[in-house]
């Protein structure tokens, strides 16, 4: 079998010779000659204001990073994901529960609640035993700001409506 020369192929044998190597050098800026007076009166520059946020936000990234190595398997794992919502990832969604035993364990928080009040209760009253009981405030109360006034009971309101009207004796 004869091999039949197309361009593509006399161009691959020559692609040898046609190789070339370009190397990109980048442009350097000129330095500016400044005098020595210049030098002397000029104080070192800080650092712009941007770059040392940047600094700052790494340094507490590689913090936070270290604390992490710290722990141990499922903590380090939800150090993980708490670092990783921080930086703006989607929270990962809850795990899938059986709803029997969602019911059971909210029934279980709500007895144990329960029990925690009622210890708490008794314990309120024990205290309270030996203490004297507290004045009630009266009724009448409306509220902060007229607790100095008070309410109008409704005698008063009959007897200021009888005084002032006048009626006309028929003769």
């Amino acid at each position: 079998m004869a091999l039949v020369l197309t361009k593509a192929a006399l161009a691959l044998k020559n692609s040898e010779k046609n190789f070339q190597v370009v190397k990109f050098e980048a442009h350097k800026a000129k330095k500016k000659t400044t005098t020595t007076d210049d030098k002397t009166n000029t104080k070192p520059q800080q650092e712009p204001l941007p770059k040392r946020d940047l600094d700052l936000k790494r340094i507490r990234h590689e913090v936070v990073k270290f604390g992490m190595s710290g722990f141990d398997g499922t903590k380090k794992e939800e150090a993980k994901i708490a670092l990783a919502v921080s930086l703006g990832a989607k929270p990962p969604k809850k795990q899938y529960v059986n709803y029997k035993e969602l019911m059971q364990k909210r029934k279980e928080e709500k007895q144990k609640d329960k029990e925690e009040r009622e210890l708490m209760k008794s314990k309120s009253v024990l205290h309270s035993v030996g203490k004297a009981k507290n004045k009630r405030k009266p009724n009448n109360d409306v509220g902060h700001f007229l607790s100095g006034y008070g309410k109008v009971q409704k005698k008063d309101l009959k007897k200021n409506n009888e005084g002032p009207s006048k009626k006309k004796k028929k003769k």
